[in-house]
């Protein structure tokens, strides 16, 4: 491991001022729980450290405005102890809960897991169907986007190297929306996931008719899509298992697009009708309209 410097700011202000004036190329450290194996295994060597740990006002989850918001260094089991996300954003709670060991959810964080970039990401399918947006802050401003804009490759995203993460915000889905996560790895919740999905569905007040639907899929493609062609067959429908099979069909005809000729295919392929169609029906069951 090559030698570097290390900065550990206090707060925002401070970090943005380092990144403005230390030379070479830096990196961020959230959690450190990708970062740290990366340079240990000579895959980046990075001139300069920027740890975050301890930088003041990017660890917090609250509700504004309807909106649930998310400090960047908040940890995943911060968010899963939180009664805010579990009660209103069940997505990102099902998502946290299967990413990693208590070790590991303990250490990560949601802003570092989204600017990873990994194709396998648990939490950022969830808050594709959440509509999440982030918030990032320069000695320029603010910045803000959709979580899926700023995805640009495997491990690559737009963030500048002046700019940090600092906030994740979403609306409160309404009462009659269902939200979920599954995922499947080969070791269940310890795995990376070979292949995941996040739902939302809003549904007419007490009647079955989908009013909208959002699904994210997670390690098909260089980063999690939206599968709108899927959602298009929900949307202003009244549910039924034949329209839900239909889904079912095109999420697996979009997972086949995007993963290609690779080994993985066969797996996949049918993995993913498996566990689409538990996914859907339990949020049709859950509408109590199924």
């Amino acid at each position: 491991m090559q030698k570097f410097k290390y900065f550990a700011p206090s707060d925002v202000d401070q970090a943005l001022e380092i990144l403005s004036t230390v030379k070479g190329h830096k990196k961020i450290l959230a959690g450190g729980t990708d970062l740290v194996i990366a340079i240990r295994e000579g895959k980046i060597n990075p001139e300069a450290i920027i740890d975050l740990k301890n930088t003041q006002g990017l660890n917090y989850i609250k509700q504004e405005n309807g909106c649930i918001i998310i400090g960047a260094m908040t940890t995943f089991t911060d968010i899963l102890e939180s009664e805010l996300v579990r009660n209103n954003a069940r997505v990102l709670y099902e998502s946290c809960c299967s990413m990693g060991s208590p070790q590991i959810r303990n250490w990560a964080t949601i802003g570092g897991n989204i600017i990873n970039a990994s194709p396998a990401t648990d939490s950022v399918p969830a808050l594709m169907v959440l509509d999440a947006k982030v918030r990032f802050k320069s000695d320029l401003g603010i910045r803000e986007s959709k979580v899926q804009d700023i995805l640009k490759g495997i491990n690559k995203t737009d963030l500048s190297e002046k700019e940090i993460l600092t906030e994740i915000s979403f609306k409160i889905p309404s009462e009659n929306t269902k939200t979920g996560f599954r995922k499947l790895g080969r070791r269940a919740s310890l795995s990376i996931a070979r292949i995941s999905i996040a739902c939302s569905l809003e549904f007419e007040k007490n009647t079955t008719k989908c009013l909208n639907a959002k699904i994210a899929l997670g390690a098909v493609a260089k980063n999690p899509i939206r599968a709108t062609s899927a959602e298009e067959i929900l949307i202003g429908k009244d549910i039924s298992q034949k329209l839900i099979d239909d889904c079912v069909e095109m999420i697996s005809e979009i997972a086949i697009k995007n993963i290609g000729n690779r080994p993985s295919l066969p797996f996949k392929q049918q993995s993913i009708k498996g566990i689409s169609r538990e996914l859907l029906n339990r949020l049709c069951d859950e509408s109590q309209f199924n």
